[in-house]
């Protein structure tokens, strides 16, 4: 069969999340064998798009075909399951936290029924050629937000799928893992033919290398074609000048090229000086003697590879963790991590957001304000500054988690700035968001930095971004490497660009035997074998699968002391409390008698009564009118009617009644007690029958 032109094709495809149109009536026919790309500002529909290609996301409307097959037939989409690699946006979304890095993989490769010799090969070239191989035995959990992403990267690649969906793979990536990742995706392609990769991204210099390319906005396709024809088509020189020309004239009236004014000195000590700035955790150095020197009102920038220390860095400036070693002033005070004074002239943008999700964007910021205890008579004012300097007061009555991803980096940064700090430290502020909200995102940078006085201190993987900062410091392994200007840098390595110098200084910085075996590693070792064993389309059940998930949970339960102790000593406590606690028995059963009979045969029945535990007798009866007024009040369970004649009747071996009310209010206890009812009467027959 000849394979199909597309690998995905979407045919009139709309897609609403409530009332908001994700995608609206789109036609886009992807080619096959291809590395295509999509690009457009948060919220246009990319993400929505990637999943319904995956299906991983049900079709409303319209038809999506992947792998020659129509997405919305529930058979396809099954077969389709082993052949799609499939990567969400957010960091280690498809990872488990409390395993390994090496089990994370392990885990993965099992599913997909990898032999043992298949997941060992292909799990070690993997983590070689994105540089994770020293981190094999580290949690998940524990890796930063760029080493969870490329983590993430090899789950997607390890059981060698037929198409790759990918969004956002790289955001927080460092620029030589980038450069070594999608040198990796060109190695297994040009080993397996016609595998295609669909990806999202919001780094332009990125989307170059790519074959194809369809830009989005506002949930419509506006372009589609190789970078070239789209470059023509807008007449310009680069990406994201062409994106900026392919939006609505509305936004490109809006957008403005960040200019960076020339930086005014400030009087006073600097504000920040560290001097051999060192942290350990147990044997692991992740800050390493770090000195440097931050002006005040200096926008400094902080490069590094994936966990080379710069969050760890940031967070003990902030007095967020203590430090190992060494020492450091803040606004030319020393940081005390258990004092609050320094942290209330700083404000800190974390690298994964501080929000609260349950409420709303001037809730949020009212809360803040409380927490950094601005006097009562401000808060409002400063909430109404907040909302009209950052754009957020056509979203204050709405929650973080419904606002577009730039959205929410501009209300996290208003919360941050909100009690008027004299510094910002902001731990890569701008992944994932598109060129349109990450230069909008500057400005306000630029404002706070030129206007204000405020310090900025930042990490990011931007090389657009890092070449606006005054100077940049540049670090791997936990130690700084170099700190002076962009251009001065870039000078220093005779590089044409800063992402070429900056990942000369990495390279040059890595031990020599880890570079040999990144640029050595045999490209017929990455595991690009067309003989690696499938899952069956249709199987509904693989004993691999369940050992591996047995396995999976198995290994959290035991590295998880928390859930092992509920897991052994939970089924305990129950059993011990179904065991002691709980009891089925009905006893001491508050009852009254109504003897018109007044023999000793009606009393001898009343005796086997009294001797059982399950009844207790209360004052007897004296008019019928008083068994429903007693039982209604509560004060009996039962009541024991004994008519007369009782005596006579028996004696002469008649089968005389017994009257017997009983309180039904609760079914179950009303059935035992009929039961013990029962039991009596055949035990005084029984003593009856004995004596005769």
């Amino acid at each position: 069969m000849t394979p199909a032109a597309d690998i995905a094709s979407l045919q009139a495809v709309t897609h609403r999340y409530g009332p908001t149109n994700a995608l609206d009536d789109v036609t886009l026919s992807i080619p096959a064998g291809c590395m295509a790309g999509l690009i457009g500002p948060d919220g246009v529909g990319k993400s929505t798009m990637l999943a319904l290609i995956a299906g991983v996301r049900k079709i409303q409307t319209g038809s999506v075909r992947v792998l020659d097959g129509d997405m919305g037939n529930a058979r396809h989409r099954q077969r389709c399951f082993s052949r799609i690699a499939y990567m969400p946006q957010g960091l280690g979304r498809n990872l488990y936290p409390t395993l390994s890095v090496f089990e994370n993989l392990d885990f993965i490769a099992r599913l997909f029924g990898l032999s043992k010799a298949e997941r060992t090969d292909r799990i070690h070239n993997l983590l070689t050629s994105i540089d994770l191989n020293q981190f094999r035995d580290r949690p998940a959990g524990k890796l930063s937000g760029g080493m969870k992403q490329k983590l993430s990267l090899c789950s997607a690649l390890l059981h060698n799928p037929y198409l790759l969906v990918l969004d956002e793979p790289t955001t927080g990536v460092d620029p030589l893992s980038r450069r070594q990742f999608w040198e990796l995706i060109e190695r297994i392609r040009s080993q397996r033919d016609r595998m295609s990769v669909i990806v999202a991204t919001a780094y332009m210099e990125e989307a170059e290398r790519f074959d194809w390319l369809a830009s989005m906005n506002d949930g419509r396709v506006i372009a589609s074609g190789t970078p070239a024809e789209i470059k023509q088509q807008t007449n310009t020189t680069d990406l994201e000048s062409a994106f900026v020309a392919m939006l609505p004239q509305a936004i490109q009236d809006v957008h403005k090229p960040v200019i960076i004014p020339p930086r005014t000195d400030h009087p006073g000590p600097p504000a920040i000086e560290a001097e051999g700035l060192t942290k350990r955790f147990g044997k692991f150095v992740a800050v390493d003697h770090v000195s440097f020197r931050i002006e005040r009102g200096e926008i400094f920038g902080f490069l590094g590879s994936n966990g080379c220390g710069k969050s760890t860095t940031m967070k003990m400036l902030t007095g967020l963790l203590p430090s190992s070693d060494g020492s450091a002033t803040l606004l030319g005070k020393p940081i005390n991590d258990k004092g609050v004074e320094s942290r209330s002239r700083v404000g800190y943008m974390s690298q994964s957001f501080s929000l609260y999700s349950e409420l709303t964007v001037r809730q949020n910021l009212l809360l803040h304000a409380r927490l950094f205890e601005i006097p009562a008579d401000e808060k409002i004012p400063r909430l109404e500054e907040m909302l009209d300097r950052f754009g957020l007061r056509e979203s204050a009555d709405e929650r973080p988690d419904a606002l577009p991803l730039g959205m929410r980096q501009r209300l996290q940064l208003a919360v941050a700035v909100q009690h008027k700090p004299e510094m910002l430290i902001l731990d890569e502020p701008t992944s994932g968001v598109d060129p349109i909200a990450r230069d909008e995102f500057w400005q306000y940078l630029v404002d706070l930095s030129r206007n204000d006085g405020v310090t900025i201190f930042l990490s990011t993987h931007f090389m657009n971004e890092a070449e606006r900062c005054d100077r940049i410091s540049l670090m791997h392994a936990g130690k700084v490497l170099a700190v002076d200007t962009p251009q001065a840098l870039t000078e220093s390595r005779n590089a044409s660009t800063l992402e070429e110098a900056f990942v000369a200084f990495l390279e040059d910085a890595r031990a020599p035997q880890a570079s040999h075996t990144s640029k050595n590693e045999p490209e017929s070792e990455i595991g690009t074998s067309q003989k690696i064993p499938q899952p069956a389309p249709n199987q509904a059940f693989a004993l691999g699968r369940l050992w591996a998930y047995a396995r999976r949970e198995s290994v959290e339960i035991l590295r998880d002391r928390m859930r092992l102790a509920f897991a052994i000593l939970g089924p305990i406590i129950l059993l011990l409390t179904f065991g002691y606690g709980i009891s089925f028995d009905v006893e001491n059963l508050p009852f009254a008698v109504y003897d018109q009979d007044q023999t000793p045969e009606s009393r001898q029945l009343l005796q086997s009564f009294d001797g059982s535990p399950y009844f207790q007798r209360q004052d007897d009866i004296d008019a019928p009118d008083q068994i429903d007024a007693r039982l209604k009040t509560g004060e009996l369970m039962l009541a024991i009617e004994i008519p007369p004649q009782f005596g006579k009747d028996l004696i002469s071996g008649k089968a005389p009644e017994v009257g017997i009310w009983l309180d039904g209010a609760m079914p179950f206890r009303a059935e035992t007690t009929s039961g013990y009812l029962s039991g009596v009467a055949a035990k005084y027959l029984s003593n009856r029958q004995a004596q005769s």
